[in-house]
């Protein structure tokens, strides 16, 4: 009877659903896990693409430089390769030069040693000359010659021509030239003109050219002498020995006289004058 009395109290709280709200507190919380490991994925994705991408900005600047270090190493290297191959040809021309210079100088040395020996010499092989050929014990070919002391920019009696020889500053000739005294004797058919360097002709052709070009022989480089085109003409190329003047004197023998200048011709170099 008791149980039947009581009565619906409407102010009686009825309990709570505890299951429920635990749930709801699980699932709030897995949310948010979610949630949070979202964002950091997120965040990792756009911090790694970013450090990606810079990588690769500095990876292509890194090779970016390195090809214009190679592209520099290389214009060098050919750069160096150019200057190295001028700098061979250079000093292959230079060794080529001087190797001309010196057997020219020591062709010169050679010349002009003999020119002294035989002018210290001179005097004793006229005399032999003179006693060989019969001839007057006081004709020596040391005797002045009437060229002595010529010099033919002040000559009156000179004249001056152009050449078509483009190694040839001018032509000189002389009405006042006379033949250099000879020590030797012909009969105008027994002249024999001598290149022998040691011989009284090949002395008196040295000193007439010297006289005509107004050099010392003791100053003097003879480069060559050569045949004239007939057995009483020679040509002579000579020059000083700082080679700063070059002359090729043309001669004739004059018979019982010696050798006379017919032509001085300024040099503008000894070489090729051959």
């Amino acid at each position: 009877m008791a149980e039947i009395r009581r009565r619906y109290n409407p102010g009686e709280k009825k309990p709570k659903n505890t299951g429920k709200r635990k749930m709801d507190k699980i699932l709030n919380v897995l949310i948010g896990i979610v949630v949070v490991l979202i964002l950091i994925v997120a965040g990792v994705i756009v911090i790694g693409g970013s450090k990606d991408k810079e990588s690769a900005n500095n990876n292509k600047v890194e090779k970016n430089v390195k090809q214009d270090t190679d592209e520099k190493d290389e214009n060098i290297v050919e750069k160096d390769s150019k200057e190295l191959e001028k700098e061979k040809a250079k000093q292959a021309e230079k060794a080529k030069e001087e190797s001309t210079n010196q057997q020219d100088e020591n062709q010169g040395v050679t010349s002009t040693e003999t020119n002294q020996d035989s002018t210290n010499s001179n005097s004793t092989e006229q005399n032999n000359t003179e006693v060989a050929t019969g001839s007057n014990s006081n004709t020596s070919s040391s005797d002045t010659s009437t060229n002595s002391n010529y010099n033919y920019e002040v000559s009156k009696t000179a004249t001056t021509e152009s050449s078509n020889d483009q190694n040839v500053q001018k032509v000189i000739t002389d009405s006042n030239w006379k033949p250099t005294k000879t020590a030797q004797k012909d009969d105008g058919s027994t002249h024999t003109s001598s290149y022998d360097k040691g011989s009284v002709d090949w002395k008196e052709k040295i000193k007439t050219i010297a006289t005509t070009t107004g050099l010392d022989e003791n100053d003097m480089i003879v480069w060559y002498v050569k045949n004239g085109g007939s057995p009483d003409t020679s040509i002579g190329i000579v020059s000083s020995k700082d080679k700063k003047k070059s002359y090729r004197v043309s001669l004739k023998w004059v018979t019982n006289e010696g050798w006379q200048p017919t032509k001085l011709e300024v040099l503008k170099s000894y070489k090729g004058a051959y």
